[in-house]
């Protein structure tokens, strides 16, 4: 009996001793991921720091610095979201102070990312579908060419939006005439 508690006690401090040796090891190597993505501009750079200035297999640094890149994205969408959460009072006013102007651009140059610019300045058109239709419908009958001019100048609508919608009519009104 004796024996197999003193073999149980050996085993345990063994593996004990395994786990407390694999914590810092594991440390250290989470600590030379960091280090490199610092010092690096992209993934293959973290990869090469990693291989020639710490020894690692190519393979575990890849895998390493895919992690570290993608920790590293996650954490700044979550910021990004927050910071653009905080500011939402101020979007409200950029959006109204933008409206009836080429929205996406002036929201653009209120220091909004491209991305959200859009994103906003298609809610918007999207919420006024009805009304857009109308002055679509009035506009193709009121032009025999190109309904863009129109619809830019009669009902302010953005360049890029009147331009692609004009040019739609036309072909349809090519296939129409076959």
């Amino acid at each position: 009996m004796r024996g197999f508690v003193a073999c149980r006690v050996v085993v345990l401090a063994v593996a004990g001793g395994a786990a407390c040796h694999r914590g810092p090891s594991s440390l250290i190597r989470r600590q030379e991921v960091k280090t490199c993505s610092a010092m690096s501009v992209d993934t293959l750079g973290t990869v090469e720091c990693l291989v020639r200035l710490h020894n690692w297999k190519p393979a575990e640094a890849r895998l390493a610095a895919r992690l570290r890149q993608r920790e590293m994205d996650s954490t700044r969408a979550q910021q990004e979201d927050s910071l653009w959460t905080i500011d939402a009072a101020a979007h409200r006013r950029d959006v109204e102070r933008c409206k009836g102007h080429e929205m996406a651009e002036c929201l653009t140059l209120a220091g909004w990312s491209d991305e959200h610019a859009k994103h906003v300045t298609d809610s918007v058109w999207d919420r006024n579908k009805d009304r857009h239709a109308r002055e679509l419908a009035d506009c193709a009958r009121r032009s025999r060419g190109n309904p863009a001019s129109c619809l830019m100048l009669s009902y302010q609508w953005d360049s890029d939006r009147a331009q692609a919608t004009g040019d739609s009519i036309m072909r349809a009104r090519m296939i129409q005439r076959r």
